[in-house]
């Protein structure tokens, strides 16, 4: 029988959109009994190992090019003017390169959020094929000083090529979230990303050994600067979440659970909110159900409902839960008219 009390510690770290986190649910029970299990926290990082290789597409732009991308994906629509500005002031260039032996690892440039920032990483000095996909066999992701400031937490990444440059360099894109229940800022500046790659490695088709193709390591160490980040305050919102979302031990489904959330904070890239658990074990089985399979989204002045790229949370200290998602591009808060958390929408006035 399948451990669902791992896959929900598992759930409390690991950054995944609900749909991915059903798929990944499903193949865990497809797969024979007999596998060694993983520890929560091994089987997060594994898990994002795999997302950052199998997720990307072709593509060898900017980052605002990247963006723009991700956002017609996800509403067929191009993003405004306004949305472009927002994304140029969270984006910086960067420009600092290592090399090891042949191969040179760059960090092209930057865009921080909140809780999330993605960078472009480009590799040269190898022969790259196109339609391959590379990543590092060992990585290290970290943000400094520490934004938890020891509090629960945690944060995942992933980093795998997105297509070519010009140049035949291979073209890889950074993306790592935070959860921060002190509600520190990324871009509130005086942090560090510390990048410690290496090995860097070809991904095979799955059931394939993943090949190291070039060993060394490429370390960098690049400032946060301070960006300016309009946030949406709402003080308190009972919503209802969970509906579909299955519970293991024979407990009801968690459809219906309604929740207060208090201190719900709306930015550019991203929505944070704190909340209580009962202190019925009962109730409580259900409720982490129902954030398990979480869906937030933002609808916007125009009719637009975009979902949260990936949501995750953490345990506070007096026992209730923090709980993050992102968007998958940077938008222009002026726009927005609504969030929809679970089935209750609340409207931005």
């Amino acid at each position: 029988m399948i451990d669902r009390k791992r896959y929900r510690e598992t759930f409390s770290h690991l950054r995944a959109s609900p749909e991915t986190r059903r798929r990944i649910l499903d193949m865990e029970m497809k797969q024979n009994r007999r596998r060694p299990r993983l520890a929560p926290l091994a089987l997060a990082a594994a898990l994002v190992a795999v997302l950052a290789v199998t997720a990307m597409a072709a593509f060898s732009g900017t980052l605002k090019d990247w963006f723009a991308r991700e956002w017609a994906n996800r509403t067929g629509g191009e993003i405004s003017e306004e949305q472009a500005l927002v994304i140029d002031s969270l984006t910086e260039k960067v420009g600092e390169s290592r090399t090891v032996g042949d191969v040179t690892v760059t960090v092209d440039s930057i865009t921080v959020g909140s809780d999330t920032l993605w960078a472009l990483v480009d590799v040269e000095g190898l022969d790259f094929a196109a339609n391959a996909r590379y990543t590092f066999g060992k990585m290290n992701v970290e943000v400094l000083s520490d934004p938890s400031e020891g509090a629960y937490g945690g944060a995942s990444y992933s980093l795998g090529s997105i297509g070519l440059t010009e140049s035949g360099a291979v073209r890889m894109l950074l993306e790592y979230d935070g959860i921060f229940s002190t509600a520190n800022q990324l871009n509130a500046g005086g942090y560090t990303l510390e990048l410690r790659l290496s090995d860097l490695t070809l991904h095979r088709s799955p059931g394939e050994r993943d090949e190291v193709i070039y060993e060394g390591q490429w370390d960098f160490s690049i400032p946060l600067t301070e960006s300016m980040l309009p946030t949406i305050a709402i003080d308190s919102a009972v919503v209802a979440i969970g509906a579909g979302a299955e519970e293991a031990e024979g407990t009801e489904t968690a459809s219906g659970v309604t929740f207060t959330l208090w201190d719900i904070r709306v930015t550019a890239t991203g929505l944070s909110f704190y909340t209580a658990y009962s202190d019925d074990e009962a109730v409580e089985r259900v409720q982490m159900a129902a954030l398990s399979y979480l869906e937030v989204s933002v609808i916007l002045s125009d009719g637009t409902e975009v979902s949260a790229n990936s949501s995750g949370g953490s345990r506070t200290e007096d026992g209730g839960w923090y709980c993050t998602s992102q968007w998958p591009a940077p938008l222009n808060v002026e726009d927005i008219a609504a969030l929809r958390i679970g089935e209750t929408e609340i409207p931005i006035n």
